[in-house]
């Protein structure tokens, strides 16, 4: 395990760290898409400008600056899953190029024996034999053994190969050959994927002729040789990361007229961004009606409801208490989230854990829209309201409750942010990567990040 490493006091990267940190802790970035935004500027500052001559280092000072995120506020977990997915995207950028770099300066290996008609026991023409010239399209399972019908070298059949021990090991050794000259690597790779090290690049750990070894003798020492030319491709893979962010909600609608029907009731609540441009995206195709939770305290509701019906969008405005009223006719609950859980699990605004209670009360399906970046390694092991978030409860009992529930003494008033939405409550997420069921969020999830970056 590499030695944990941090920046430096005199790092100007101190600096927007802490400020990061400071716009988490006191909520002024909202929204899990502008954190990742802001985490993903912060990192591709630091690959750009920090010093660092290996990539353990690298990847170490990474990771500090996600555990100072989490300390600041541990309910934004997007933050944490940029970090992980930028930590994955530099291990793939590094090990390509030192696999590359292998394959073009492979080094030399004392020549195998030739192996021709006078070894004893190999009873075949020297141009039998696999040679060094071969090409790497020559197949080894091409060459076949026949018993020898003829009496062997010279016979009027032909001249044939017997099975033996003897051929197995010559086709061994042919095959080292091969390997050695590099003439079982294939070669066909396109030129515009040029390596950083070699003009091959798209070498990888499981390239034929490319030993997970060898990439482990790559030392620091290369690294730093060659840092100047691969900072710009870590920088490069962090921008194809942060252009993918700006086209989540896009990406998430593309889809948006296979879900919705029309003449459909869909139920809301919040202003969800990704919800909106999903419904917009998907009025273009079908006409349908959206009802709109004012989600009281912080009545987000009533801007969605603006929003949709600037847009053409036939919006009906309704208060929480009458959610469980209006279900029997709504035909879908669909719903924003603020962070996905390996469980199918999601934290989303509170309020939708009603709506999500009351649409499986009355069999209507609850569709959840999110961009990929949301999913997060972790479990809701607490209880179901141990991880929410809570804000002040001002806005709940307004400017003159003088500390308690309306002027009463001894009245605790609870306004959480969040509500936790197990995962038998949904049935779909849809993202930007497709659909996905709640049981099998999980297997996304490993699929993104590496084991060794669940806990930073």
């Amino acid at each position: 395990m590499a030695a944990q490493t941090s920046l430096k006091p005199t790092d100007p990267n101190i600096r927007l760290t802490e400020a990061l940190c400071t716009s988490l802790r006191r909520r002024q970035i909202v929204g899990s898409l502008n954190v990742a935004l802001a985490t993903a500027a912060l990192v591709q500052n630091i690959v750009r400008s920090a010093r660092y001559s290996t990539i353990d280092e690298l990847l170490s000072l990474i990771k500090a600056v996600g555990r100072k995120l989490i300390d600041a506020n541990p309910k934004e977990l997007a933050s944490t899953n940029i970090i992980r997915r930028i930590l994955r995207m530099i291990r793939e950028e590094y090990r390509a190029a030192a696999a590359a770099h292998i394959v073009s300066g492979p080094p030399s290996a004392p020549e195998t024996p030739y192996l021709g008609p006078t070894t004893p026991g190999l009873h075949a023409p020297s141009n039998h034999y696999l040679s060094q010239t071969s090409t790497a399209a020559t197949n080894i399972n091409e060459f076949q053994f026949f018993p020898s019908s003829g009496g062997g070298v010279g016979g009027n059949s032909g001249l044939t190969r017997q099975t033996s021990l003897s051929n197995f090991v010559a086709m061994r050794h042919s095959r080292a050959q091969l390997e050695r000259s590099g003439s079982l690597v294939d070669m066909s790779l396109s030129a515009s994927t040029s390596s950083l090290f070699s003009p091959v690049r798209g070498i990888t750990p499981e390239t034929p002729g490319v030993s997970t070894m060898s990439l482990n003798r790559v030392d620091s020492e290369e690294f730093m040789k060659h840092s100047a030319r691969l900072k710009p491709i870590l920088v490069q893979a962090i921008d194809e990361v942060v252009g993918e962010l700006e086209t989540t909600h896009e990406d998430v609608a593309r889809g948006a007229k296979e879900h919705i029907h029309s003449s459909e009731l869909i139920l809301t609540m919040g202003h969800s961004k990704t919800v909106e441009t999903f419904l917009k995206q998907a009025y273009k195709d079908r006409k349908f009606t959206v009802v709109v939770a004012e989600s009281a305290p912080s009545y987000l509701g009533h801007s969605l409801a603006t929003s949709l019906s600037s847009s053409g969008i036939p919006t009906l405005l309704i208060p929480d208490s009458s959610i469980h009223a209006i279900l029997p006719r709504v035909t879908k609950v669909l719903l924003g989230a603020h962070a996905v859980l390996a469980n199918g699990g999601l934290f989303a605004l509170s309020g939708s854990l009603a709506c999500a209670l009351a649409a499986k009360t009355h069999s209507k399906p609850v569709v959840v829209t999110t961009g990929q970046f949301k999913f997060a390694p972790a479990w809701n092991l607490y209880h179901e309201y141990g991880a929410v978030d809570f804000q002040g409860p001002g806005a709940v009992i307004g400017m003159d409750g003088n500390g308690g529930g309306g002027g009463v003494e001894g009245v605790e008033v609870v306004d959480p942010y969040y509500d936790y939405i197990r995962p038998e409550l949904v049935q779909l997420f849809v993202t930007n990567e497709g659909d996905h069921s709640p049981s099998y969020i999980y297997r996304l999830i490993k699929e993104a990040y590496d084991d060794e970056d669940v806990e930073l």
